[in-house]
């Protein structure tokens, strides 16, 4: 194999994997892009924060356990749970505990 051919391969391959790498993060920023602008699509004018969801999300649990319908009864709580994926995922855990202690 003469050296050309050998860079060519060598040099070729490492092109074709950057190209890889930049059309995966491109993607990526596309993705988040478009998560963005849904999150910026349901933005309300009224809208609770992380801290105050906290502050009830106990509350919210249990009703929720209870069969109760929490969209209804607060639906800025669950507007910001199905936004928020920090406190989407804190619910989730309070759920387990309060299924499992039932």
């Amino acid at each position: 194999m003469k050296l050309n051919q050998l860079l060519q391969r060598l040099f070729g391959a490492r092109r074709k994997d950057s190209l890889s790498m930049k059309n995966e993060m491109l993607a990526d920023k596309s993705e988040k892009m478009q998560k963005v602008m849904a999150m910026l699509a349901n933005t309300k004018e009224v809208e609770l924060t992380c801290d105050e969801v906290f502050a009830v999300l106990d509350q919210f649990t249990e009703m929720a356990a209870r069969g109760e319908d929490v969209s209804q009864l607060m639906p800025l709580i669950q507007q910001h749970l199905d936004m928020c994926e920090d406190c989407r995922e804190e619910y989730k855990v309070l759920e387990k505990i309060v299924m499992n202690a039932a």
